[in-house]
């Protein structure tokens, strides 16, 4: 592929595409909720090792602590309503069922659970 080709494949074709893009730019400041106490350390600790791991860490990180993953993400989304956060959370979810669609299960394990 020469460098057109690169940069073509690199380039988003849609409109929800590139918005996702431009969400997952807008790094969330976790440390500043967890201090704000809207969302507690243990939800801070995982959202900040999750959104940083490359596809097979996630991968590691959802076979051993699915059930944290879920309660996470539900715990962040009912606590933040900023747009932008929620955007971004969600943008997050997402990209890991994207990743594997399987993933869904670890949701409705959690929610069987709760």
């Amino acid at each position: 592929m020469d460098i057109r080709g690169a940069v073509d494949a690199a380039v988003p074709t849609n409109i929800i595409a590139a918005k996702a893009a431009e969400v997952r730019a807008n790094k969330v400041n976790w440390q500043s909720y967890l201090q704000g106490q809207m969302i507690s350390a243990e939800d801070c600790e995982f959202i900040k090792k999750f959104e940083v791991a490359h596809s097979e860490e996630k991968q590691t990180i959802l076979t051993n602590e699915g059930h944290q993953c879920a309660r996470t993400f539900l715990n962040l989304m009912a606590h933040i309503s900023k747009e932008q956060t929620v955007q971004y959370i969600l943008t997050l979810i997402d990209d890991t069922l994207q990743e594997n669609h399987q993933r869904v299960n670890i949701f409705f394990d959690y929610a069987k659970k709760t």
